[in-house]
């Protein structure tokens, strides 16, 4: 009986999302499904039509998401995906991402939504719109166990490999300006850049960097605060306030259910904060 009322009230709830918010979605400037206006002319009525959602996420940034040799995915965000998809009784189509490619993604429309370890900043927020968060994050640097650089103070001169239009690269900007930033297109190069010892360190985020180092003991966190402290959300195409409003329902019903703090344990070896269950 609880399980049939539940089910129910999850209806209610999507149904009334759509219908309190049809008259007050706004056009877009890019030209998606979101300018058409109110229900009709949203993703979630394109998604729920076509059974099809479309989700750019990463490719090969473990433990968010990697693509296996058989062409499946796995990860944190996969995880969410997949129950995404599940809730809109849609088939999930995954399209692989850069940290560059997010965003023009979104703008012309080829992805639904992007669930790929996606900072929302207030520059972002100025292209896309994001959900309410699903998780945080921050950045930290990794060095060769051996190096000599002890603190932030002594990558002066030195090159740090990072993501392009990553969280990271962003951060090594604003507060090691005095640091060599040693960009590259996806994660797993900057990964290689250090192995090779192309670069000094690399900077990425606080799930990642930790993983590397308990995978390879050539490798040392270096000591340091967490660099700017961030909010993960999803992004989508700006203008499509009915589908926002959905993705934001689906996540705090995702949190309370405990299925995404049992996804942070399995996948970023922490329990989710607090401040989002």
């Amino acid at each position: 009986m609880f399980r049939i009322r539940k089910r129910i009230l999850a209806a209610g709830a999507v149904a009334a999302a759509v219908t309190l918010t049809a008259a007050c979605t706004s056009g877009a400037t890019t030209g998606g499904k979101g300018t058409e206006g109110g229900a009709a002319g949203s993703h979630l009525t394109s998604v729920l039509s076509s059974h099809k959602l479309r989700v750019g996420v990463q490719s090969e940034a473990a433990p968010w998401g990697v693509q296996q040799s058989d062409g499946s995915y796995e990860g944190f965000d996969i995880d969410i995906a997949n129950a995404l998809g599940e809730s809109l009784e849609s088939e999930v189509v995954f399209i692989p991402v850069t940290n560059e490619s997010r965003i023009p993604l979104l703008q012309s429309d080829k992805a639904d939504v992007i669930i790929a370890s996606f900072t929302a900043t207030d520059e972002r927020a100025q292209q896309v719109a994001f959900t309410v968060p699903y998780a945080a994050g921050g950045t930290l640097i990794a060095v060769p166990a051996d190096s000599p650089v002890a603190s932030y103070d002594d990558l002066a001169g030195k090159s740090v490999s990072a993501s392009r239009g990553s969280q990271g690269e962003a951060a090594l900007m604003a507060h090691l300006p005095d640091a060599q930033v040693a960009p590259f297109n996806t994660f797993a190069d900057s990964v290689q850049a250090l192995k090779s010892g192309k670069v000094d360190a690399l900077i990425e985020n606080n799930v990642v960097v930790p993983q590397l180092v308990a995978q390879d003991p050539r490798f040392r966190i270096l000591e340091g605060p967490v660099l700017e402290p961030s909010l993960i959300s999803m992004g989508v195409q700006q203008g499509d306030q009915v589908w926002l409003n959905y993705l934001d329902t689906f996540i705090r019903n995702y949190n309370i259910s405990g299925r995404n703090d049992t996804a942070s344990q399995k996948w970023l070896s922490q329990p989710l904060p607090e401040f989002l269950k």
